[in-house]
């Protein structure tokens, strides 16, 4: 993806010396355009490459080294976290209620924020082709906003569908994972239109969940409390078919946003009804037993984890 102005001086920001204010502090109007921060970002300590950024935790997000899980810096975030999200070059979108926040990578403060006409935003996505930032949200009509290469005023829209998590395909293509009448539902924005489609999609992929490209099909996250699963989806006109489906093992019960990277899935997940403050590694398409799990670096019994996703190094 070409790297635009807007993200060469927000990862440039991230390495001047002067600090930012917390996220707790002043914030955007509701339905106002970017407020971009012109301070830099904090960052983790120490050297390091790929990091998972997991939502929820720390008192925000926890940010760990991949693949090892060891804690590397805090993000320090005041409202509800609900999900998060990254582009190529390594920056982190943390959707918080009204708002989303943006991390260089490595950073524990945000380099810019972006304003929603409403509110429970969830999940987010980045469009490889674009640069677009699309995210789910409870608005009075639309619930979808999408800003150009990730910043200014978004284009809003309706999934009509009750939207939960979305994510975009290698060609640009918008799918949002939601329900309506207690049924999980799909739907697909497609590159250059302003329209949804509601797609048919077998009850069977269960709860509504992150939805994710994973090079070759459109993935569709289960969150069926015991029956959590990642089904692969061939699209075809009005049509999702499931065409293969991965499980995983280790006693889950719950779990939120998941990330595929590679031939790995993250997830966070509970046993027995607790709270969501382990992380899994599973092979993915494989799925299985983990092939490792972190819950021990200090984020607290009552950390409850709700997405994460991968932070790739410059």
């Amino acid at each position: 993806m070409k790297m635009s102005a807007f993200r060469r001086y927000a990862i440039s920001t991230c390495v001047a010396a002067a600090m930012l204010a917390g996220c707790g502090g002043s914030q955007p109007p509701i339905g106002a355009s970017t407020e971009f921060a012109h301070q830099s970002s904090d960052k983790a300590s120490g050297s390091f490459g790929d990091l998972i950024y997991a939502a929820g935790g720390c008192g925000g997000a926890c940010i760990l080294a991949y693949p090892d899980g060891s804690l590397v810096g805090k993000a320090n975030i005041t409202g509800l976290v609900k999900g998060d999200c990254s582009d190529e070059t390594g920056n982190v979108f943390i959707t918080n209620d009204t708002q989303i926040l943006e991390y260089a990578h490595g950073g524990t403060s945000p380099v810019a924020t972006l304003a929603l006409p409403g509110d429970d935003a969830t999940g987010c996505a980045v469009d490889r082709t674009t640069g677009s930032l699309a995210v789910t949200f409870s608005g009075s009509d639309a619930n979808i906003a999408i800003f150009p290469d990730a910043q200014g005023t978004p284009t809003l829209l309706s999934s009509h569908i009750i939207s939960q998590y979305c994510g975009y395909d290698g060609a640009g293509n918008l799918f949002v994972s939601g329900y309506y009448n207690q049924e999980p539902q799909l739907s697909e924005l497609p590159y250059s239109s302003s329209n949804f489609l509601v797609l048919s999609i077998s009850p069977t992929v269960g709860a509504e969940g992150q939805v994710q490209w994973d090079g070759k099909y459109v993935t569709f996250e289960g969150r069926s409390s015991r029956k959590i699963k990642i089904s692969r989806l061939a699209i075809s006109g009005s049509n999702a078919t499931v065409v293969g489906t991965t499980h995983f093992r280790g006693g889950l019960v719950t779990v939120y946003q998941s990330w595929i990277y590679g031939n790995r899935v993250l997830i966070p997940y509970s046993i027995r009804g607790q709270r969501t403050n382990k992380i899994g590694l599973w092979v993915y398409p494989k799925g299985g037993k983990p092939v490792t799990k972190f819950g021990n670096f200090g984020q607290g019994k009552f950390a409850t984890f709700s997405g994460v996703t991968i932070s790739l190094a410059p």
